[in-house]
């Protein structure tokens, strides 16, 4: 693919990965649940304390973004350290070309190059609206039926953090 380039974004770059963020969480039909500012994003990925970091996907061609992933090092108590990729999303014009291989294979390097053992994600398993994306996992071997992400926030957050 001659026409990609996949780098580290910068804080340049936050504005378009928001943008897209967005655009992606729309697509998914979420966009009530998206509640992060631009300024929030920015801080979170780009500031001092950064708890995130991203990469932007450009089409070289026509100098346009066309996607982007974030994703976070951590902790597993199976295997030390890990590479937790939050986000991967391709603009539906550039989807089924190989894009979405490139920036994976991408992230997957940067798990080696960061000493990590594992590359964790999940994937909202829907296949009414995203067959596309559980397909494009199960090539890499890699979905998990045993396993499921859980999470608290908001109100129910608050009243658990309560004692």
């Amino acid at each position: 693919m001659d026409d990609i380039n996949i780098r580290k974004a910068t804080v340049d770059d936050s504005d378009i990965v928001y943008r897209l963020l967005k655009d992606m969480r729309e697509g998914e039909g979420r966009l009530d649940a998206f509640v992060i500012t631009p300024e929030e994003f920015k801080r979170d990925g780009f500031g001092e304390n950064k708890c995130f970091e991203a990469v932007i996907v450009e089409n070289k061609n026509k100098k346009e973004a066309i996607g982007f992933a974030t994703y976070f090092f951590g902790y597993n108590g199976d295997c030390g350290r890990m590479l937790y990729l939050e986000d991967i999303y391709i603009k539906p014009a550039y989807r089924s070309k190989g894009y979405g291989t490139a920036v994976f294979k991408y992230m997957a390097k940067i798990t080696i190059d960061g000493n990590a053992r594992r590359m964790e994600w999940c994937v909202m398993d829907d296949p009414s609206w995203n067959a596309k994306t559980i397909e494009f996992y199960k090539k890499f071997n890699s979905i998990d039926d045993n396993l499921k992400q859980l999470y608290l926030h908001g109100e129910v957050l608050k009243k658990c953090a309560e004692f």
